[in-house]
């Protein structure tokens, strides 16, 4: 493999037979000389994965072959490495099928976000019935904390799994999984504000074919904001859970952005 070490020297701008801590040197220096310059990295991060294999140190993919990443520099905030971790060459099946999805995803949740709760447009969408499982086990859940936690459990629990779904998809780098996962997360909030907005009237038609009003004492919000004494803020409650679930969209769409553009620099061609 003389000559393709010899390139990968060229492009640190090594001898041939540098050490290994040469090489890595000359590795932080050059991301952050050409940081932005996602081809120069490119090439870069190829030169020292090459030359960290034959030195007794690969960095590989499943199949031995040596990955080309795009990466943030090491030394940056850990959060942004978090967020933003090394993307390894992407097959564009599978980038095309990312993109396709964020599609979708900014299709339907601009349709969420511009429905105000009174519309209970959220209570009749199909992620509505992948959360509402969710919801119902969140009121088993947390009853043995007491009879108030256990009717609060069934909108604090639709939120809380697709959070441990984002923690788990960073937890093993996958970010636009994350991303996802984010975009979940607002979509509940998005969901409960009908059913906050409803607290008063009690006239949606809830799990079982009946109303508040048919239940006294059925109806989770109701319940819930009779209790803390808030009725009367149903409505703003309810516009406010709607608005921090939009945001919280927004954040997604633009992190999942950034993203498959940086997977669209680093693509199989």
């Amino acid at each position: 493999m003389g000559g393709i070490e010899e390139t990968c020297y060229g492009i640190l701008g090594l001898p041939e037979g540098a050490s290994r801590e040469e090489v890595e040197e000359a590795f932080g220096r050059l991301k952050r000389e050409f940081e932005g310059d996602w081809d120069r990295i490119r090439e870069i991060t190829w030169a020292y994965e090459t030359l960290a294999g034959s030195l007794g140190d690969p960095v590989r993919e499943g199949n031995g072959k040596a990955s080309v990443a795009i990466a943030m520099d090491e030394d940056g905030p850990a959060l942004m490495r978090l967020l933003f971790p090394a993307q390894v060459k992407v097959n564009p099946f599978y980038f095309w099928g990312r993109c396709l999805v964020f599609a979708l995803l900014v299709v339907a949740g601009v349709r969420l976000m511009v429905h105000l709760p009174s519309s209970e447009l959220a209570g009749h969408s199909f992620f509505h019935n992948i959360s509402l499982p969710f919801h119902e086990a969140g009121h088993i859940v947390f009853r043995i904390l007491g009879d108030f936690m256990g009717v609060l459990g069934g909108s604090l629990m639709q939120v809380l799994i697709p959070v441990i779904c984002l923690a788990a998809f960073l937890k093993r780098g996958d970010a636009f999984a994350a991303s996802f996962a984010l975009w979940w997360t607002g979509q509940n909030f998005i969901d409960m504000a009908p059913y906050i907005n409803d607290a008063r009237a009690q006239q949606l038609m809830l799990l079982g074919g009946v109303t508040g009003q048919d239940v006294p004492g059925y109806h989770d919000w109701n319940n819930i904001l009779g209790r803390l004494g808030l009725l009367n803020l149903d409505h703003t409650l309810a516009n406010t859970s709607h608005v921090f679930g939009s945001l919280i969209m927004t954040a997604a769409f633009i992190w999942a952005a950034i993203i498959l553009f940086m997977q669209w620099k680093n693509r199989d061609r």
